[in-house]
């Protein structure tokens, strides 16, 4: 069975799979059940029926990876009333057959990292293996899902570098989930760690974005920030605003040549000024916002701090108004680019505390 092809529409009606996965189960008690074409093994101990597809799996590897599902096996065993199918004792559980498919394949270990790539299967194999206490498999997802939002700011620039284009342009929904989903789910699995970073993502949205949420291409159902979440973007916002203002009034307005400046020995005033021009002209590049309107990267103070330092060492990109008519020389730029990496990780580091978050080790 493809994976690409099974079906998690159910996710979407859901008010939270990880609290209320049990709460409005219908019977399949007058249902003919179909035997899962895959994993259903000939030893298998136990059925899991879901919906109308039972699979016939193992009772020493679900107890491996959960206590959870091992006592509600052991207490169908013992519940001589309790459903049979093939002659092994079955638990209906409320979970779409896809979901269960991909949860049992990771059991078995059976199932790669590229298999649950897409948003939807990688969001229902983490609610279930939180449901049901699998913590190898929790883990594992949890790992998948940081590769995106990340702890850790090296790894957050790979995962711009990859959601840019050839031409420069920004463009993450074409690869990433919408920051609103991965609230959600962190939330409903207890996964604080990929808070930060979606909320960073989110907070470069214009708010009447924010407000007006996000449609789930594949169902049509919008999807919303809790009120409180939504205040929260919005003070995160003006934090990470207020630091970038302030970065560009300390470290830019009026900033010095370095003490080894290439041009302090020119002798005609303008020369000797270059550098001091060329931190000018960033200046005012920054405050126009010229790269991040084209780039689409506007309100993304991150991504403005290290734009100051490429706009003096890349090459011009054709058809950009960032022509850098002046550069500062080396030694002055290699003093900013200290400043700007000091910038962008202080930056980083205050993420949870401005989008009020807690989040153990961040960083």
């Amino acid at each position: 069975m493809n994976l690409y092809e099974v079906d998690f529409s159910s996710n979407a009606h859901t008010p939270n799979p990880c609290t209320d996965a049990f709460a409005n189960h219908k019977s399949t008690e007058f249902e003919v059940p179909i035997r899962h074409p895959e994993l259903c093994f000939v030893d298998g101990s136990v059925a899991i029926l879901c919906g109308r597809q039972y699979f016939l799996v193992h009772l020493s590897l679900l107890s491996l990876h959960s206590t959870i599902l091992k006592r509600m096996v052991e207490a169908a065993f013992k519940d001589d009333t309790s459903q049979r199918i093939e002659g092994r004792p079955a638990l209906v559980l409320p979970h779409m057959p896809g979901e269960m498919y991909i949860f049992l394949k990771a059991i078995y270990g059976l199932i790669k990292q590229t298999d649950v790539t897409p948003f939807p299967i990688a969001s229902a194999l983490l609610r279930l293996a939180t449901i049901y206490e699998a913590a190898t498999v929790r883990s594992e997802i949890i790992g998948l899902f940081q590769a995106t939002w990340t702890m850790s700011l090296p790894q957050w620039e790979i995962r711009e570098k990859n959601a840019t284009d050839t031409d420069g342009v920004y463009s993450p929904r074409d690869s990433m989930a919408h920051p609103i989903a991965v609230v959600d789910l962190a939330r409903q699995t207890n996964v604080p760690e990929l808070l930060p970073s979606a909320f960073y993502d989110l907070s470069r949205y214009l708010p009447s974005q924010l407000s007006a949420g996000y449609t789930d291409q594949d169902t049509g159902v919008v999807h919303y920030l809790s009120q409180e979440d939504l205040f929260r973007v919005f003070r995160g916002k003006e934090q990470a605003a207020r630091y970038f203002s302030t970065f560009i009034v300390k470290e830019l307005e009026g900033r010095v040549a370095s003490e080894w400046c290439h041009n302090r020995a020119e002798l005609q005033p303008a020369r000797k000024r270059r550098c001091q021009v060329a931190y000018e002209a960033v200046t005012y590049a920054l405050i126009r916002d010229v790269n991040g309107l084209v780039l689409n990267r506007n309100s993304d103070p991150l991504y403005a701090i290290s734009d100051s330092l490429l706009m003096q060492t890349r090459d011009d990109l054709p058809g950009l108004d960032n022509r850098a008519t002046v550069r500062a020389c080396e030694a002055c730029r290699l003093e900013y680019a200290a400043v700007v990496e000091a910038a962008r990780e202080e930056f980083w580091r205050r993420l949870p505390e401005w989008f009020e978050l807690e989040v153990p080790n961040w960083g």
